[in-house]
C-alpha cells in the first residue's frame, strides 16, 4: 500500500499496487476524485484533489497521517470507498459514495 499527501496542492494519494497478471487500465475521474481501475475492474488506487475540503479534514491534520489505505465495497448503484487514515492520534475515518453509472 503507496500512501503520500501532498500539502501544498493539498492531493491525498492511496494506491494498493497490482496483483499479478494485473495492469493499469484507465482512470476514471469522478468530480474531485480519480480513480485507478485494473484491467481486473478493480479500483486499486484512489486520489482525491482539494482532499482537505473535499474529506472535510484540516490539512495540517492531513499532513500528520503516517499512513492510510481504503476499501471498496460496490452496491448495485453506488461504488463506497471507505478510506482509514493513521495518525499519531488515532485513526480518522472517510467515507465517499461515487455513482456507478457515473463511474463506471
Amino acid at each position: 500500500m503507496k500512501f503520500n499527501y501532498d500539502k501544498e496542492h493539498d492531493i491525498l494519494a492511496i494506491h494498493k499496487g497490482f496483483s499479478n497478471g494485473e495492469k493499469f487500465k484507465r482512470n476514471v475521474d469522478v468530480g474531485e476524485l480519480i480513480l485507478d481501475v485494473s484491467t481486473k475492474g478493480r479500483i486499486r488506487g484512489i486520489e482525491v484533489l482539494d482532499a482537505s475540503k473535499y474529506l472535510g479534514i484540516k490539512r495540517n491534520v492531513l499532513s500528520s497521517v503516517l499512513n492510510g489505505e481504503f476499501s471498496i465495497s460496490q452496491n448495485v448503484d453506488r461504488v463506497l470507498i471507505g478510506i482509514s487514515l493513521k495518525c499519531k492520534e488515532g485513526i480518522i475515518p472517510a467515507k465517499i459514495a461515487v455513482p456507478v453509472n457515473s463511474a463506471f
